[in-house]
């Protein structure tokens, strides 16, 4: 475990998606912390140094109590700020978006999202921390290196957003700017209530606080555990080589975290295995389609049509029309998105797409409708579907100005 965390956190330097992806299969909590804590410690203790090397009890009792210290520039400061405020607050950015209500969020993705955005700022902070340890200059502790620090911890948490969530990039960052928005204004009120949080040292108190909320706590993992055990049984499954539904699902949690590669190797090694398998060449044309591959999409799309007709709902002939529009054939987009838009008449997607290809055709008239009718069923879906769908009405809205009136 040691090995596997150690290796995780250096590889954050080198591929922070997969090193993220490592972190969800194997990342265990208490270790996320315990790095972050050893960091923030080393980072801070230099700052002690003057005053041990003439040792007294009182001032290694007053290096004790700093340690605890919920004041920003402390070693537990960071720590808090980012397991109080920082990660909550993402969730909260994610619960508005319509993602799901906040509690329902913070139960499944609180340990997960803070086990990768603690790896992430142990690896932002790690190399600070070696110079002051090596190096006695002034200009470590100026505005610049720290600066550094805070921009690299910043990426490798929108890029873990990106990763837990599986949004887009420009999403991660979003969310990724309000949590830190959030942890610097969070910081601030520890200053200010820190000392007030001492009494939370108390034996009683945390004994108290545990016999209240320790079921509570533990069931925070509970859903990371279950993923990781579900991905370690997948694992497994692969080495029967008979087994097409392992690979699938394996590449699914790829895909959804945008590990394209390594999701591609387990849906081609699905298909491999069992060529009749539809949802594994429609998810390798899906893949295509958000890389722009539209050749390359338009050939395992096919392929899942020709197995299943209705695949996905017949979400299959939408995103075959979407491709075929990306590589220009118009003809075979509008068949395609003809033949959807009447088994699926109020889909978002297929409305938006379908409009899009009547653009090309030079038909205004009937393009303005689709993309009216792609808003309405925007505004007329359930509120736990509408985050999901909205930019299509946003797009629909921006192709109807360049139609006019």
């Amino acid at each position: 475990m040691l090995r596997d965390h150690l290796t995780a956190l250096f590889r954050l330097y080198v591929n922070p998606p997969a090193a993220l992806s490592q972190i969800l299969d194997r990342g265990r909590l208490w270790f996320a912390a315990l790095l972050a804590l050893v960091v923030s410690y080393v980072l801070h203790y230099s700052d002690l140094l003057p005053r041990i090397t003439f040792a007294r009890p009182p001032l290694l009792t007053t290096a004790l109590l700093r340690f605890l210290s919920f004041l920003p520039g402390e070693y537990l400061a960071p720590f808090a700020v980012l397991a109080i405020v920082v990660v909550p607050a993402i969730i909260l950015v994610r619960a508005l978006a319509g993602f799901g209500s906040f509690a329902v969020l913070l139960q499944s993705d609180y340990v997960t999202l803070l086990i990768c955005v603690l790896m992430s700022w142990t690896a932002a902070y790690l190399p600070l921390t070696v110079l002051r340890l090596v190096i006695d200059t002034p200009w470590l502790d100026s505005v610049l290196p720290y600066a550094a620090s805070n921009l690299c911890f910043f990426v490798l948490a929108a890029l873990s957003v990106r990763t837990v969530f599986g949004t887009g990039l420009a999403a991660g960052f979003g969310m990724a700017a309000f949590g830190w928005v959030a942890g610097v204004f969070g910081g601030g009120l520890l200053a200010v209530i820190g000392p007030a949080l001492y009494f939370l040292m108390s034996p009683f108190v945390l004994y108290f606080l545990y016999i209240l909320f320790a079921s509570d706590f533990r069931s925070f993992g509970d859903s990371l555990r279950s993923r990781q055990r579900m991905q370690q049984q997948l694992e497994i499954s692969t080495n029967n080589p008979h087994d097409a539904d392992a690979h699938y699902q394996l590449g699914l949690i790829y895909q959804k975290r945008r590990q394209y590669s390594e999701a591609i190797t387990r849906f081609e090694k699905a298909a491999q295995i069992d060529p009749e398998l539809a949802d594994a060449h429609y998810q390798l044309g899906r893949i295509a389609l958000e890389q722009d591959r539209f050749e390359d999409a338009i050939r395992h799309l096919k392929d899942a049509a020709r197995i299943d007709d209705k695949l996905a709902l017949s979400d299959v002939w939408r995103d075959l029309g979407a491709a075929s529009l990306g590589a220009g054939r118009i003809d075979e987009a509008a068949s395609a998105l003809a033949k959807f838009t009447s088994r699926r008449p109020y889909d978002p997607e297929g409305l938006y797409w379908y409009g899009k290809t009547l653009v090309k055709m030079n038909q205004p008239a009937e393009a303005r409708e689709l993309f009216d009718r792609c808003m309405e069923a925007v505004r007329t879906m359930p509120s736990n579907r509408r985050a999901a769908v909205r930019k299509w009405a946003s797009l629909a809205k921006t192709e109807l100005r360049g139609i006019g009136s």
